[in-house]
């Protein structure tokens, strides 16, 4: 009898961050110093475990986000860590940090503002 295929299941956790820049390189408003309540969610993407019934346990998931993201980030200023802290500069280091750890990250989605967010793929432009 064959084996029977697992699910393929995409999970996701959000977590908050406070955080404070300026963003030396824009024209207008966003040059001068403010902060966001950034929202941040990761997806991740794996096989359901046929015996725990999970793709991943959550609280593993918020043990590394925490080690690798929001101890670096929460209550920050932003340009201590990056050249030019856009939200898509961020998202992509967040991105990086928990590829490092070995998860199988399907995008993270990282809110500046309510209506404004950054969605990042771990893909890049053909040079």
């Amino acid at each position: 009898m064959p084996p029977v295929p697992r699910p393929l299941v995409t999970v996701a956790r959000r977590f908050h961050f406070d955080a404070a820049h300026h963003l030396p390189r824009h024209p207008g408003r966003c040059r001068h110093v403010h902060g966001h309540g950034y929202e941040l969610e990761v997806h991740w993407q794996g096989p359901v475990d046929p015996d725990s019934g999970m793709v991943v346990d959550f609280a593993d998931l918020e043990r590394e986000v925490d080690e690798r993201v929001l101890r670096a980030l929460d209550h920050t200023d932003l340009n201590d860590r990056f050249e030019n802290p856009t939200a898509e500069n961020v998202a992509v280091w967040i991105w990086d940090r928990l590829v490092e750890a070995g998860l199988p990250i399907l995008e993270v989605r990282l809110h500046e503002t309510p209506t404004c967010l950054v969605v990042y793929r771990g893909e890049h432009a053909p040079d």
